[in-house]
């Protein structure tokens, strides 16, 4: 019975190593060269709303969780520490800007595409799209690689998100037809040959209030590969309360988990297939 009792003791702590070992490294980048939203704020030295949660939910799920707004973290040797690379951005990070806080260097944008593409994981989350934008007709490869550009938005409502990729793993549990309040953006420059589209957003009643939203239902959450490594964009996250809603921190779990590679890959494009036609 000792022994018995012995050989668990000993499982459990090598389990609990094994857990340990093998935990997610994330790097959580804020920086703000452009509009800085209220989620990723920090007031007093204190963390932001966002910040919080994203280590709250590290904590929960044995992750390392390290918030910075010191875009020049991002660099090819440092990104060497991280398993999966967040955004939530806006403007061209190599410039000071909004915050205040310290821009990438000139590299840092083609060194953050290399990481990806040797299997690095990556998670934009609502304005990263908004970051590293295309110059005229030429499409920057930043956004090549997240997949779409923000373009503009309207007043904030209520909007239906809609599942078009069942089981997904980069999903979870996130259950069809959820309705939220938030900021939705409206982008151009979708990449349809490489986004397999998760969400799409349905403006509902909207569409009879603002003329942008008067529109097909159209992709809001996607996925890609990108070289060895696996993309998400979320588009939601503009408000404290979308934060708050456990829909919204189940769907960026699910989405971390698989950019770091956990599950199945299933990035065959989808756009033509799910995305309503004008």
């Amino acid at each position: 019975m000792k022994t018995l009792l012995m050989i668990m003791m000993i499982s459990a702590v090598l389990f609990s190593t094994s857990l340990y070992a093998e935990s997610l490294k994330i790097l959580y980048l804020t920086k703000s060269s452009g509009f800085e939203h209220s989620v990723v704020k920090r007031e007093n030295g204190q963390l932001s709303y966002s910040e919080k949660i994203l280590v709250e939910l590290g904590s929960n799920n044995g992750w390392q969780v390290e918030c910075t707004k010191d875009a020049s973290k991002i660099n090819a040797e440092n990104l060497k520490n991280y398993d999966v690379v967040i955004f939530y951005t806006s403007g061209d990070l190599r410039q000071t800007g909004t915050d205040g806080q310290a821009p990438m260097k000139p590299e840092g944008e083609q060194e953050l595409l290399q990481w990806i593409k040797n299997g690095g994981g990556f998670v934009g989350i609502h304005p990263a799209n908004d970051s590293f934008h295309s110059e005229g007709d030429k499409v920057s490869d930043y956004v090549t690689m997240l997949g779409g550009e923000f373009q503009t938005h309207g007043k904030q409502f209520r909007g239906k998100l809609e599942v078009v990729s069942k089981g997904h793993p980069a999903l979870g549990d996130f259950p069809d037809g959820w309705e939220t309040e938030e900021e939705w953006y409206i982008m151009k420059n979708f990449n349809k040959e490489t986004m397999h589209v998760l969400l799409l957003l349905n403006p509902g009643k909207e569409r009879n209030k603002q003329e942008m939203y008067n529109i097909p239902s159209y992709p809001i959450v996607w996925c890609s590969s990108y070289g060895k490594g696996r993309v998400v964009y979320n588009g939601l996250g503009h408000r404290e309360d979308v934060w708050d809603a456990k829909e919204f921190r189940n769907l960026l779990t699910a989405n971390i988990l698989w950019a770091s590679g956990q599950g199945e890959t299933k990035t065959e494009p989808n756009f033509k297939q799910v995305v309503p036609e004008k």
